[in-house]
């Protein structure tokens, strides 16, 4: 997202897109398992989330554009208290473009602890840099270390460290240090452009990275050449830059934005793939070692994959911007077992709706404790600004229903219907939110259905859902429903919208969204 949206204007677009998603999310989630937490900070898009084990205090790391509220202020990066999830107030950096919050797409981090960042911004902290910088472990910068990457819209996209913190970067760029360098390049641990690397000669641009144990270097991305070679979206390089020649061109119709490397050498694809050697793969695949395909892994994705993280020793995480994996609805994040090829079914729908657009990132905590990131505005019925954190309720109740909402003078009363499963134990009641269309703040209320709420302002439109409870907590919001408390009362039903006012909103928020350039990254 751009940094020039001042705060007003962006709570102004959440809830458009929150009413876009009410419409495109009208099925209620089907999880038990996995719900949002209340840590809500607001965040403009976030691109990596990256574990920090040098800072004081186990950190994470998380780059993005501005964060602006809720206690996560700051430009371009911070780094958050990996216990508690508060900012990390003496972490200072400031990453700009010009008067404005510069992007880091990438973060890589030494052995030593100081942070390399890549992105588009022109300055850290005050000082002139191109899109790539180091900072020391606090967040000033490293003034020894002045590499720079140009000639390129989208700057650096992706990045790796290697053992000897010497870094792997790829993206839209040009030229290295002055030096031309074709999408691909690698720096030494001082900055300077590693001539032992040869310039890969790629056609186009590079999305993700991975490094195998014997030092060979996975590219995925858009490019269709490497080293004048037929290669699709995909590419193994020797450990200095070659083409490994033992790595069959997969012959991707699309493009590739994920690549996680299994511990037996095969290799989990993820991107808005088309077809590999001819066979239809949309969003997910995975490869053998010599690059063939592993025709007997098909679980996949009905939309783009962006990132494919641990879970656990047999598990990854997935996220991106498709709507459901394996047929299961499974709104942009999902979780795969590995190990069987199949997915995990304890890793359930928690609803992340964004009227179109996608996750990008994601940390694993934990097998039960997972943070996403990208643009979205709504997680698991809950109002969250494209950064959330999902956990595991074991044992809580399946999703309700909201069966009725009536306006009152100044409130609303929801009915709510018990969920197909109660989970661990019997219902004792119904926690319901509901958030203003507009400005204004939530109002909540606990009890037996029907829940009575009050506080509410007359003639705003307000979007509810409901949680069941039982003794092992809140499950999962129910879809969303409207309620518009007005001085005379009256019964609304749960609306359904049809196709011509599904269209309406979207492209209301279509022209709302003008400003944003068609960036390759937001694909």
């Amino acid at each position: 997202m751009s940094a020039q949206l001042p705060q007003r204007l962006l709570r102004r677009w959440r809830a458009l897109f929150a009413l876009v998603a009410l419409a495109l999310g009208a099925v209620a989630p089907v999880s038990a398992a996995w719900v949002t937490t209340p840590w809500a900070p607001e965040a403009g898009e976030v691109f990596d989330i990256v574990p920090h084990a040098n800072a004081p205090t186990q950190g994470i790391l998380v780059g993005g554009a501005e964060f602006f509220g809720s206690g996560t202020l700051g430009k371009g990066i911070v780094r958050l208290n990996a216990a508690t999830l508060a900012q990390d107030t003496g972490f200072t950096a400031s990453v700009t473009q010009g008067a404005n919050a510069g992007e880091v797409h990438a973060i890589a981090v030494q052995s030593d602890g100081k942070i390399v960042i890549g992105g588009r911004f022109d300055a850290v902290n005050g000082v002139a840099r191109s899109n790539i910088a180091r900072l020391n472990v606090d967040g000033t910068l490293d003034a020894t270390y002045t590499a720079s990457v140009t000639a390129g819209s989208e700057g650096i996209l992706t990045m790796v460290m290697q053992p000897d913190n010497s870094v792997l970067i790829g993206g839209g760029f040009t030229q290295v240090n002055s030096t031309a360098r074709d999408y691909l390049a690698r720096l030494t641990p001082a900055g300077a452009l590693d001539a032992g690397f040869s310039n890969p000669a790629l056609d186009n641009q590079v999305r993700t990275l991975a490094l195998q144990p014997d030092g060979a270097v996975l590219a995925g991305g858009f490019f269709n050449v490497a080293h004048g070679q037929p290669r699709d979206a995909l590419v193994r390089l020797t450990a200095n830059g070659s083409l490994d020649t033992t790595f069959a061109n997969p012959a991707i119709t699309g493009w590739v934005n994920a690549l996680y490397l299994q511990p037996n050498g095969q290799l989990l694809v993820g991107g808005s793939l088309g077809t590999i050697v001819g066979a239809a793969r949309e969003g997910l695949a995975r490869l053998n070692a010599n690059g063939t395909l592993d025709a007997g892994f098909t679980v996949d994705a009905d939309g783009s994959v962006h990132d494919i993280v641990s879970a656990d020793a047999s598990r990854v995480v997935i996220v991106g911007g498709f709507e459901n994996v394996a047929g299961t609805p499974l709104r942009r994040v999902a979780r795969i077992n590995y190990s069987t090829g199949a997915l995990d079914p304890t890793l359930t729908d928690v609803g992340v709706l964004n009227a179109g657009f996608i996750t990008y990132t994601a940390f694993s905590r934990s097998p039960t404790d997972v943070l996403i990131g990208g643009w979205f505005a709504l997680v698991d019925g809950q109002s969250r600004s494209n950064l959330a954190q999902i956990v595991e309720q074991a044992g809580a109740p399946l999703a309700p229903s909201i069966t009725q909402t009536q306006g009152l003078n100044s409130g609303a009363m929801v009915t709510v219907a018990a969920p197909a499963d109660t989970g661990s134990g019997p219902v004792t009641g119904y926690n319901v939110t509901c958030t203003p269309m507009g400005p204004g703040a939530p109002v909540t209320a606990s009890g037996l259905s029907p829940v009575a709420l009050t506080g509410m302002v007359n003639g705003t439109p307000y979007q509810c859902v409901a949680r069941a409870v039982n003794a092992a907590g809140a499950g999962p919001a129910s879809a969303p429903a409207m309620v518009t408390p007005t001085a005379d009362g009256g019964v609304v039903p749960v609306p359904t919208l049809s196709i011509g006012a599904l269209v309406g909103l979207a492209l209301g928020c279509g022209a709302l969204m003008g400003w944003r350039r068609g960036r390759a990254i937001r694909s």
